[in-house]
């Protein structure tokens, strides 16, 4: 996987390892963020440079009124602790750490990302790719006509599922990251702390594929999940509550059952703002 490709010979154990109990050089602070994320460095004896990451402290957290307080770090662990158990890879290896330079809180691999423009992108309006799922309409700084779409991309279609299962209530394009490793695009998900809640929250800017039926492929990937779900649970329940954790497991059977991509409920906001 690229994202080792600075940690020769790491597995994702190690990274986990090294994340959680290595000691954090700040570097400096994300100025987009809302929760106080920092850059931070780690020394990791067996590279050549250090390992950079994102340290986001529970004490930094900005309260919100429909998810409880100091928690969403713990809910960007269990999007990881999803994502492995899936066998997605689809969110940067990521920790709960119970120390840190400004307490307890999540850490998580720094991803160099590259463009993603071949997955969701602006464009005029005549000349938006014909297999691309068109999701918004608009007019750039110039009062011109300007069409938000996404990418037929099998890579979207596993996230996608993925946030259907996570119940991610901000999936922007801006939460999307690249690399590549021998010619292959990756790609990664992030932000991850407005997941999980019970009540369906869904927001995203990937609808195009709503309504379209599962890929084999990724039905039987899920079915798998589901059928080993008992075994999850545990590791999920260290960050979630139990509530959160059977909510989890209803919506993969859910999402198995339909067979297919949900459609927004028409309850409320079905794409965050700003996309981007």
């Amino acid at each position: 996987m690229a994202i080792f490709a600075r940690v020769p010979m790491a597995t994702v154990d190690d990274l986990s390892s090294l994340l959680r109990d290595s000691e954090l050089t700040v570097h400096g602070r994300l100025l987009d963020s809302s929760n106080n994320a920092l850059v931070v460095e780690i020394d990791d004896p067996e590279a050549d440079q250090p390992i950079k990451a994102v340290y986001k402290p529970a004490a930094g957290e900005r309260p919100l009124w429909d998810f409880p307080d100091t928690e969403l770090a713990r809910r960007e662990v269990a999007a990881f602790d999803l994502a492995r158990a899936l066998r997605w890879t689809v969110v940067p290896p990521t920790v709960w750490r119970d120390a840190g330079p400004a307490g307890p809180g999540m850490c998580q691999l720094w991803i160099d990302t590259e463009s993603t423009s071949s997955y969701v992108n602006l464009f005029a309006t005549e000349t938006a790719p014909v297999d691309w799922h068109a999701i918004l309409e608009g007019r750039d700084e110039h009062d011109e006509p300007v069409v938000f779409a996404h990418s037929d991309s099998d890579d979207l279609r596993r996230l996608v599922a993925f946030d259907v299962i996570a119940n991610n209530a901000d999936r922007k394009a801006g939460h999307l990251l690249t690399n590549s490793s021998d010619g292959e695009i990756e790609l990664w998900g992030i932000d991850h702390g407005l997941t999980f809640h019970t009540d369906p929250k869904l927001r995203t800017v990937f609808w195009g594929f709503a309504g379209e039926p599962l890929p084999h492929w990724l039905s039987s990937e899920l079915a798998e999940f589901v059928a080993k779900f008992a075994q999850v649970a545990p590791q999920l329940a260290e960050h979630l509550s139990p509530a959160e954790v059977r909510a989890t497991a209803a919506r993969a059977e859910a999402l198995l059952t339909a067979g297919e991509f949900p459609r927004p409920l028409g309850e409320g906001p079905a794409v965050p703002w700003p996309v981007f």
